[in-house]
């Protein structure tokens, strides 16, 4: 992904080298639209050095680069999708995009009535690994990165796909991205964004379920009981009547901790 339109010159030198180098073919027609970071003098001259015919298409005009257009189209259809099924916030449109062109090359075209992937690759590609984006998943710590008495998985958030056929996964608490191919994913189950509790100076969601009973489990934080006092509880006294032991009748007895007739302190043992 690029952060501003003047990386598209960048970008196309590193995709040039990629594509010729895969596929062993050289690129010949370039098209597209008349804007700014497709129409500079380097641009330009890098396409005219290297035999690239250059089409612009003509202004308000997106019809004459149909294919690319209708594409775009479809990527934004799903991204949209994605971050609003699971309630994403988003700024995590770069990853959706990116699983969304994952996606889609995995998919036969009516046009070819085959699989992009498998064209390009020239293998069978499978679609057992893919699961939904942004579900709620629990990933494996090795026994190298945990104690005897700790915990063997962590949440985290599903957002893309690795290319060692591993997943890609959001640590909400580090706000980074995590590899890895131990990963239980519940796809019924995704974060709570909207509503987050404050816990190790850190912002941490709530789990959800999306089933039709919503249950909301905090994570890593400790209820505290609700404690009522009753007026004047400290200061009440005891109303119940107390009695003499059996075991000293007959005898005179005095109360413990009291000053007797030598005004002598004494108090009584038993």
């Amino acid at each position: 992904m690029i952060k501003a339109k003047s990386e598209a010159f960048e970008m196309f030198q590193k995709f040039k080298i990629l594509v010729e180098k895969q596929s062993g073919k050289s690129i010949k027609v370039l098209r597209t639209y008349g804007g700014g970071e497709y129409t500079s003098k380097v641009f330009e001259k890098f396409c005219e050095d290297n035999g690239i015919v250059h089409e612009v298409t003509a202004p308000y005009t997106p019809q004459h680069n149909v294919l690319a257009e209708r594409r775009n189209r479809s990527l934004l259809d799903m991204t949209r999708n994605m971050l609003n099924m699971k309630k994403m916030p988003n700024t995590f449109w770069g990853e959706a995009v990116k699983t969304a062109t994952y996606i889609l090359n995995r998919c036969p075209t009516k046009k070819l009535n085959q699989i992009l992937e498998e064209i390009w690759l020239g293998c069978k590609q499978s679609a057992k690994h893919l699961r939904v984006f942004g579900s709620l998943c629990y990933v494996h710590i090795p026994d190298a990165k945990r104690r005897k008495l700790g915990n063997k998985s962590e949440p985290m958030i599903l957002v893309g796909y690795h290319e060692t056929c591993a997943y890609m996964l959001y640590h909400p608490l580090n706000h980074s991205i995590v590899i890895s191919r131990d990963v239980k994913i519940c796809e019924n189950e995704a974060w709570d964004w909207n509503r987050k509790v404050r816990s190790s100076n850190h912002t941490v969601p709530t789990i959800i379920e999306k089933d039709d009973q919503v249950e909301q489990v905090q994570l890593d934080t400790e209820v505290q009981p609700e404690v009522h006092v009753e007026e004047n509880q400290a200061t009440r006294t005891s109303t119940r009547h107390r009695f003499a032991s059996t075991r000293l009748v007959g005898h005179e007895v005095t109360p413990d901790n009291v000053v007797n007739e030598e005004e002598e302190f004494f108090t009584l043992h038993y």
